[in-house]
This record gives C-alpha cells, sequence and structure tokens, in this order.
C-alpha cells in the first residue's frame, strides 16, 4: 500500500512541474554580445594636427578609457553603434609617445585601439646659394613708366636721366636684364599710347642726347633698352591723320581707315582688313568731330507693327513739346536724354521735342539698360531725310544722322586713336603706313634700341582669330630683325606683342612673334593664391609653354604679374604680405622671361575703378617722399599708401621685406642656368595645396615647391633635399619628409 502511494505521489508531483511550464519543452537561447572598433591603431603627428575618428559597433552598452591625458576623447561611453573623435596635444618633447584606449561592453571581450604619436625630429632648412658671381644669365625685365619713375631736374616728371640715375638699382637690387619703357614718343596724352611724332623724342623726357646716354649706360650695366611701341593706331591729332582727314588726295589718306558707309564697304570686301562680319557701329568715328545731327522742334512718329524692322519718320513742327509715357523712347543730344513716346495704339507712337543733337538719336526699349536687342538705330553711313521713313534695326544699330559723314576706324571704341591701314596682310610690307613706321623703328634700332613691346597687336587686323595678325607680325618682326642686325645687334632683336586674352588665345601669335605675353600666368596664380589650392596651375602653364614650342621652337613665354592696364597684383591679392612674397616667388622660379612691374617689389596697391592713374603710382626712392615723380598723374595718387615704410630706402633695409624677397630670387635667377633659361616639368608631388615642379637646363636641374596654404604641409619628397638653394619663409627636413610653412616656398639644387 505505501508502494502505490509513493508512486501516485510521484507522478503527481511529475504533472505539476509540467503544468508549471504550460506543456512548453523548448530550451531558451542565450543572447550573444558583440564588440568591435575601427581602426585600432591611430598615429597623430608631433604638430597633432586634425582629428582622428574610431568606429564602434556593438549590441549593448559601452564605455571607453583612455589610458594617457595627453589625447581626449569627445565621448567615453554610448550604446550601440557609434564613433569616438580622438584630438591630441603637440608632442614638444623629442621621444615617440604611445597609448591606448580600452572600450568595454558587458558579455564580450575588450577592444583596445593603440594611440602613438611621433616627435618632431625635423630639421630646420636653411638657403645656401652658390655665390653670384656677377654674371645676369637670367632675362628679367623691368616694365617702367618714363613719366613716374624717377625724375632727374626736378618738374615732377620722369626722364631718361632719371632712369640713368636708377641703372644701379636695377641693376644690383632688380637683377634685371632690360627695361620695357612705357611709349617715349610726343603723344596727345600722358600715357603715350596716341602718338604724334613716331620719329621724335618726348621733350619732356629728355633730348635724343639723354636717350643716347641712357642707351649706353644700361648697355654697360648690362641692360638692354625696349620701346613700347603702338603699331595699332595713332593718336587722332597726329599730323598724317590730320593731313588724310583734311583731303583725299592726301598722301597720308591710305594711312588710315576711311569709308562714307563702313557697312557696306565691309560686305563688298573693300576694306580687307576686316571680314565680312567685321563692322561694328562703335568703332567708327565722324572724321574731324563733324556735326551729323540736328536742331529744331522736330515730330518724330513711329510705326512698331514689326519689332525687327520698325519705322521711324522725322518732321520739323511747331507744335507744342509733349511727354509721353511709353515703353519705347527717343535718345538723343549732347546730354543723353531719353524721353519717353506717347502711345498712339496699333503700333503707332509719336513724340515732338525741341531737338539739339551733334551726333543724332536712337531709338530704345529700355530707359535703363543698353542690353542686347533695346537699341535701334541704322546702317553706317545712312542718311535720314525729314518726312522720308526710315527702317530701324537692332543688329547694327548704328546712329541715325542727318548728313552724310567720312568715318574712321578706331578699334578701340574711341574717337581719340585712328587705326592704321595696312592692306591685305599678305602685301602688309608694302602698305605706306607700314614702311614709314618701319623707318621710324629704324631709327631707334640703329641708335641701340635691342627690343618691342608691341601694343594691342591682336587688334590690329580685325579678327582676331585669323591669320592675319602673325603675318603682319612675322613680316614686321623680320624687318626689324634685319635693321638689328645690320646695325651689329648680338643675336636677334626681342619683341613681345600684348594679347590680352587667355593663353590658348595667343597660340598662333607665335607664327608671327617670339614672345607673348602670358595673362593666364597671373590670372591662374592670383587663384591659387587666393583659394589657397594648386589644382592644375603647374600642368596649365607646362602645357601652354609645350603649345608655344610647338608653334615656335625659340619661342619665350613672356610671365607677369599685374601691368599698366591692369588692378594691382597687391590689390587682387588683399593687400596680403606673405602672398604677394610668394607670387614673387613663383614669378621668378617659372619657366619663360618674367617683366617686374614698376612698383610690383615694394607691394605698391591699386583699382582701376577710379581711373588707370591709380595703378600707374610714382616711385617712392626714399623715406621722406622727395622727388616723387607724380606732375602727369594729377591728383590721382593714393598718397595713404605712400608711407615711409613702402619707400625703396626703407624696404632695402629691412631683410623681411618684399623688395627683399625679389632681391633674392632674382639674384637666384641669375645665378642657376635651370632657373634662367630651363624648361619646367611635372614631378611626382600630389598634394592640393603644393605647387612644385622641375627646372632644367642641361645638367643643371632645380627642383621648386611652394605651399600655398595657410598652415604648415609635409609632404614626401622622393629627390635629395640636401641642398637647398633658396628659401621664402620656413621648411624643416626628416629624411624625406618635408614640412613647409604658410605661404612657404623652397628651391632644392639637384
Amino acid at each position: 500500500m505505501k508502494r502505490i502511494l509513493k508512486y501516485i505521489m510521484a507522478v503527481a508531483a511529475t504533472i505539476a512541474v509540467l503544468s508549471s511550464c504550460g506543456g512548453d519543452n523548448k530550451e531558451t537561447p542565450d543572447v550573444k554580445v558583440t564588440l568591435s572598433a575601427t581602426p585600432t591603431t591611430v598615429t597623430f603627428a608631433p604638430k597633432a594636427t586634425g582629428t582622428k575618428i574610431i568606429a564602434v559597433s556593438t549590441t549593448g552598452d559601452w564605455t571607453a578609457t583612455p589610458s594617457a591625458t595627453w589625447f581626449h576623447l569627445d565621448k567615453t561611453s554610448g550604446k550601440g553603434k557609434g564613433s569616438i573623435s580622438v584630438t591630441a596635444d603637440e608632442n614638444t618633447g623629442s621621444d615617440e609617445r604611445t597609448g591606448s584606449i580600452r572600450i568595454s561592453v558587458s558579455g564580450a571581450p575588450d577592444v583596445t585601439v593603440s594611440v602613438s604619436q611621433g616627435a618632431d625630429n625635423m630639421v630646420p632648412l636653411t638657403a645656401t646659394p652658390a655665390a653670384f658671381d656677377g654674371t645676369k644669365r637670367a632675362s628679367t625685365t623691368y616694365q617702367l613708366l618714363v613719366y613716374s619713375f624717377a625724375d632727374s631736374d626736378g618738374d615732377g616728371i620722369g626722364d631718361f636721366n632719371g632712369i640713368s640715375s636708377k641703372l644701379d638699382y636695377l641693376s644690383d637690387v632688380m637683377g634685371v636684364t632690360a627695361l620695357w619703357l612705357s611709349p617715349v614718343h610726343p603723344a596727345m596724352s600722358y600715357h603715350g599710347y596716341d602718338v604724334l611724332d613716331y620719329f621724335s623724342l618726348n621733350p619732356e623726357y629728355g633730348t635724343e642726347d639723354d636717350f643716347r646716354n641712357l642707351l649706353a649706360k644700361a648697355k654697360a650695366k648690362g641692360i638692354d633698352i625696349y620701346l613700347d611701341y603702338v603699331l595699332n593706331h595713332a593718336g587722332k591729332d597726329h599730323p598724317w591723320f590730320k593731313d588724310a582727314c583734311a583731303s583725299e588726295e592726301s598722301q597720308y589718306r591710305d594711312y588710315f581707315l576711311f569709308s562714307k558707309t563702313p557697312s557696306a564697304d565691309i560686305q563688298a570686301g573693300k576694306l580687307p582688313m576686316f571680314p565680312k562680319n567685321g563692322f561694328d557701329a562703335g568703332q567708327w568715328f565722324a572724321v574731324g568731330g563733324e556735326k551729323v545731327g540736328a536742331k529744331g522742334r522736330f515730330r518724330f512718329d513711329l510705326d512698331w507693327k514689326s519689332d525687327s524692322a520698325p519705322v521711324v519718320t522725322v518732321t520739323e513742327t511747331d507744335a507744342a513739346v509733349e511727354t509721353g509715357s511709353s515703353k519705347k523712347y527717343i535718345y538723343y543730344g549732347n546730354d543723353d536724354k531719353c524721353r519717353a513716346f506717347v502711345e498712339d495704339g496699333d503700333g503707332k507712337y509719336h513724340i515732338v521735342v525741341d531737338f539739339d543733337s551733334d551726333w543724332g538719336f536712337l531709338i530704345r526699349t529700355s530707359s535703363e539698360t543698353w542690353d542686347n536687342g533695346t537699341k535701334y538705330g541704322g546702317k553706317a553711313g545712312d542718311v535720314i531725310a525729314f518726312g522720308e521713313p526710315f527702317t530701324l534695326n537692332n543688329t547694327e544699330a548704328a546712329d541715325i544722322v542727318f548728313k552724310e559723314v567720312t568715318y574712321y576706324h578706331s578699334h578701340l571704341w574711341t574717337d581719340w586713336f585712328a587705326d592704321f591701314n595696312y592692306g591685305k596682310a599678305s602685301e602688309a610690307e608694302t602698305s605706306p603706313a607700314f614702311v614709314d613706321l618701319a623707318n621710324s623703328a629704324d631709327k631707334w634700332i640703329d641708335m641701340g634700341v635691342a627690343g618691342l613691346r608691341l601694343d594691342a597687336v591682336k587688334h590690329i587686323y580685325w579678327s582676331e582669330t585669323s591669320s592675319e595678325n602673325p603675318t603682319f607680325l612675322d613680316k614686321w618682326y623680320d624687318r626689324c630683325n634685319a635693321t638689328y642686325k645690320a646695325a651689329g645687334g648680338e643675336g636677334d632683336i626681342f619683341m613681345v606683342g600684348e594679347v590680352f586674352s587667355d593663353a590658348p588665345a595667343t597660340y598662333s601669335y607665335y607664327d608671327g612673334l617670339p614672345s607673348v605675353f602670358e595673362f593666364s600666368f597671373w590670372w591662374g596664380l592670383r587663384d591659387v593664391l587666393n583659394n589657397r589650392r594648386a589644382g592644375k596651375f603647374v600642368a596649365d602653364i607646362i602645357g601652354y609653354h609645350d603649345a608655344y614650342k610647338a608653334r615656335r621652337s625659340d619661342a619665350v613665354p613672356a610671365l607677369k604679374l599685374s601691368n599698366h592696364d591692369e588692378d594691382r597684383a597687391a590689390s587682387d591679392l588683399g593687400k596680403n604680405l606673405a602672398k604677394e612674397k610668394q607670387a614673387a616667388a613663383f614669378l621668378l622660379t617659372a619657366g619663360g622671361k618674367p617683366f617686374i612691374y614698376q612698383g610690383e617689389e615694394l607691394g605698391y596697391w591699386g583699382t582701376k575703378s577710379k581711373g588707370d592713374e591709380y595703378v600707374r603710382t610714382p616711385m617712392m626712392w626714399t623715406k621722406s617722399n622727395t622727388g616723387l615723380a607724380s606732375k602727369r598723374l594729377g591728383s590721382k595718387i593714393d598718397k595713404s599708401m605712400l608711407t615711409a615704410s613702402i619707400s625703396v630706402e626703407s624696404q632695402l633695409a629691412d631683410e623681411e621685406s618684399l623688395l627683399n624677397v625679389y632681391k633674392t630670387f632674382s639674384a637666384l635667377r641669375n645665378t642657376y642656368p635651370a632657373l634662367a633659361e630651363g624648361q619646367m616639368s611635372v614631378t611626382s608631388i600630389d598634394d592640393p595645396a603644393i605647387a612644385a615642379w622641375y627646372m632644367t637646363s642641361g645638367s643643371s636641374k632645380l627642383l621648386v615647391i611652394h605651399n600655398v596654404a595657410n598652415s604648415d604641409k609635409t609632404i614626401e619628397v622622393d629627390d635629395s633635399m640636401a641642398h637647398c638653394v633658396a628659401l621664402l619663409g620656413t621648411a624643416y627636413v626628416d629624411g624625406t619628409s618635408l614640412k613647409l610653412g604658410a605661404n612657404s616656398s623652397v628651391v632644392f639644387e639637384l
């Protein structure tokens, strides 16, 4: 009985247990906790710039514990996936230091991230260039404005003797081998680009004997003289042009471009310097300022049934003057009146005005803007008659005139200049203008001038992109070079053309000239320095130079920063001295022929917004600012800039001045053939803030490196850094590592 009772009790207990489990036989699985961190090694440079990020991945709550106090975590705990930002202090010690970060989560093994920081064992660089042996190997040119460079006689105007007195500065400080003088001929304006006599010198600058003296003294210093020559046009008061305007029988009539109907003559091919689409009404001016307008009370009736060919009719009237409010306007008068027409409906308008205009009138559809299509006029040479309907157009849109007139051409859109007529480019050397101008150049070349800078050469023939200008320039160069050689000149005459365009647009001009200004060099460099990114600058410059050489094996790229027609480099760089210094270093370490503009070496600033004079400031030679050649610039001088500290005297005494950067790098260029005459080529250095290239000439090879960032940059260099020959700013080396300070530049001899 007891056994049966025990059995029953056991069964009951089993049933009770099963009931408490709900009848479910399945086991509950264990939950596995995971933890990972990436990366597991973090390394800081000695300066400890930047932040390192560690990615944490886990299913639980985690903690992070640093082992040292020299590095810092932005957080020490988190949940699930997250990240830790790690920063470090600068390591000022001489030894590497290490530490770790332990990341923990309950239920999983810890993860350890190793942290290390190197010691700064970099050695500061010092430059040890070869001693300058007195031979100027470079072909650096100094651009000076005769009227504002140096005054020798106290009349406030720069002159030839003033230049002669500064040859020691130009040779010994600036290290130049040539001077480009602003136009030296008598002219209508202070700047000299509206020449009155190509065979004479401006008497304000001195006599021919003074000029010969300058040539002789400059030659003794190893300095050539280049003249600025204006072949595109003469001043409108030039005796040749005045005589040509006076009579169609003048011997000078063919020297210039005249037409009574220029648009039609161009279309008919009667003016071979123009393509058939080469008419621009804004480039044609009435001879002698002849008045082609009218005066009186006139009624203007406008029939605007067609936007493409509206019609205007002018009649004399005694009716009262009216005021309209439509969106059609008559524009006229010497004071540029703009009057709204009265709207009559059905596309008809009229207005009565007291008309007084020397130049005629135009019809406009806007009183505020001159956007394309808003100006209506006639065809050049067309004359409106009272009572006769006159069809308007908004393509050519020449002034509507009341009498026939003879026009002359000025490609630069000013009546101050009269363009020369050279006829067909293939026969230009036979044109009377070419012959006389070449004869004038012969005089100065025979006297000892060694080169010419040719102004506005892309405007000589109307088309900038055709072969005409290069063909003309080739003929001009050959003529002048023959004269130069006959006069005993050494080698070939130097000649550089101004083509104010991006580099690719200048390629064809090397078919005519050995040198063309590379405006793209400065425009690109300006962007590099201001954006602090080297980008494609080096590749672009090398590409340009290769393209020049493909056109002409003896091509000489003419490099520059700003010039007399542009805002000053210092202004473009925000008057940032570090950038200005580095711009000088770029200019004097690149391939090509550098041109340095008067005052650029002193850090002159100025913009053209209030007048060109503000970028043509006189040289300030002394702290006391005495003898300033300022008269020709009048009041348009920023005197706040001309303090004692910016003077030549002050900057020569200051080893850290901009002037001394120019002096140092000019001497370097004169010392090393690789800089003086070498070719640029790319390096393997690849950093967005670094511009680097090789300069090579024969067995002479240099490595040039510029850091354009506003902070230190450390890069790896494959080449030897054993011999530093130039340094701007700061540089440190440790093995193959080079650390350059902000806006720092270095040159190594290889």
